[in-house]
């Protein structure tokens, strides 16, 4: 089940989309077309997440779907890392206790964190076990098999 962010599009007098999230007002970006501006979306939540984890602020809730048509739907990696954040912020623990109990240099947990970085998914499993948590994922449910004719 993929993970996003709502968003509102509307056309602007220049003619270009502009795509606004509810539940990150820092979160703008535009598009040429539609579909620009839908491709633009994923970067733009993206880059917004950062900045929320580079100060140590909780990541907004409002907006967050599962479903739904209009939804800038982030990389699993992405998201992977996001719950790893989450569970540090939960539990108050900073990159360098998170090292600490990985046994790993702090900088290892800046790339585990680091939303662009292409980290293994083994080590996002490791921190998640260290802070007594896991990273739930679901397979899609069956579809019903049509009887052959």
């Amino acid at each position: 089940m993929a993970f996003g962010y709502r968003y509102t599009m509307e056309r602007q007098a220049n003619g270009w989309w502009l795509v606004r999230f509810p539940g990150i007002p820092e979160a703008l970006t535009e598009g040429k077309t539609q579909e620009e501006a839908r491709a633009n979306a994923v970067d733009c939540v993206v880059a917004a997440l950062e900045g929320y984890m580079k100060v140590g602020k909780d990541l907004p809730r409002h907006g967050a779907s599962h479903t739904g048509r209009d939804r800038a739907v982030l990389p699993s990696l992405v998201t992977a890392k996001l719950a790893v954040y989450v569970k540090m912020q939960e539990r108050g623990w900073s990159k360098l206790r998170l090292a600490k109990e990985l046994g790993m240099p702090e900088n290892s947990v800046r790339r585990l964190l680091d939303l662009r970085h292409n980290s293994h998914l083994w080590i996002i499993d490791e921190a998640l076990k260290t802070m007594n948590a896991e990273l739930p994922i679901d397979l899609p449910k069956a579809r019903p098999r049509r009887k052959a004719a």
